[in-house]
């Protein structure tokens, strides 16, 4: 059993190898046509008006901020997580204020801190959606602009509701290059991003201090090759993930979760870490810490209430597995679903 099966999913996806075969021929790899299409196909697909490629979302996120983000202003980010959305925002400012996650693994609205004129930057965690009215009004009301880091939840249906949405094409997440890559999608004008990516330049001269992060050829010939069947992908995981939950709870899951991660909380996970090393299941420990107890990470206000560090961990859930490895799955649960942590 793996993980997460990549040769599986090449296999998948016929035509791969003649795209990429197009691409090579071609001369032409960066900036090109398979770029330009993608950035116009994927923006079409999510909801927005435009987008933009980059080499991967840690960069889409610190230019998103480059972009917006002015002296003084507080960027608010949840604080469980992956680390990348972290590290993006404190190579900006360390004027970061964390949030605690609720039962859903997503930020917590009711724990939003009373500040004013700044950055929200919400999570969709696993593939599970944030509660997104309150949040939106709590924008609202204190003047924040609002980032949706949908990383992990591509066909969710996430990335249309904030002012920006960011996206990855690392090889494991619901939609996938073979290499890195990363997408701005935005209502807003999008040459300020595309100065931006590189290095601020627009023609023959640079107009802002940018980067270099350009999405190349081959990665955007290969997403493309999988746009149009990817939730195909999507639902055999949301299929398998349901199976799962008829025997643990998980965490509490909203409507177009995609299951990037089977999570379940568990009390005593060395106990069933153990178990699963016996068994031969592979599983990851997603997150081993809170971001704000990352020393290099931690910003204005640290403190967590709801601590679920020491009780996650992920489960195989990838959609090319087979019946028994499935079985495998559900009967380890149910020998451990005793462990599950329960409030």
């Amino acid at each position: 059993m793996k993980f997460v099966d990549l040769e599986k999913e090449y296999d998948y996806f016929g035509g791969i190898d003649e795209k990429v075969s197009q691409v090579m021929s071609s001369g032409h790899y960066l900036l090109g046509d398979q770029l330009a299409s993608l950035e116009e196909e994927f923006a079409a697909f999510i909801g927005k008006d435009h987008g933009i490629g980059v080499k991967n979302c840690t960069d889409a996120i610190m230019l998103t901020l480059k972009a917006i983000w002015k002296p003084g202003m507080p960027i608010i980010l949840p604080n469980f997580g992956a680390y990348p959305t972290a590290v993006a925002s404190r190579n900006i400012t360390d004027n970061i204020y964390y949030v605690d996650v609720d039962r859903s693994l997503t930020i917590d609205p009711s724990k939003m801190p009373d500040v004013k004129n700044g950055i929200v930057i919400v999570v969709h965690l696993f593939g599970n959606n944030c509660d997104m009215a309150p949040i939106m009004e709590y924008c609202k009301s204190h003047n924040h602009l609002l980032i949706e880091d949908c990383a992990q939840s591509t066909g969710s249906g996430s990335g249309i509701k904030g002012d920006y949405s960011v996206f990855s094409f690392y090889p494991t997440k619901p939609l996938a290059a073979m290499g890195d890559g990363g997408m701005i999608c935005t209502n807003e004008d999008p040459e300020i991003f595309k100065q931006l990516r590189f290095y601020g330049q627009s023609g023959a001269d640079i107009h802002r201090v940018g980067i270099n992060s350009r999405m190349d050829e081959m990665q955007a010939a290969i997403v493309r090759s999988k746009l149009s069947g990817f939730t195909l992908l999507n639902q055999n995981r949301r299929e398998i993930c349901e199976r799962y939950r008829k025997i643990v709870r998980s965490y509490d899951i909203r409507e177009g979760c995609v299951f990037h991660q089977f999570v379940v909380l568990f009390n005593k996970r060395d106990v069933v870490v153990d178990a699963l090393r016996e068994s031969s299941i592979p599983f990851i420990i997603h997150y081993k810490h809170h971001v704000s107890e990352v020393a290099a990470l931690s910003g204005k206000f640290n403190k967590v209430s709801y601590r679920v560090n020491d009780k996650c961990i992920s489960l195989p859930c990838h959609p090319f597995m087979n019946t028994s490895e499935i079985e495998q799955i559900e009967e380890f649960l149910y020998k451990h679903q005793e462990y599950e942590y329960e409030e």
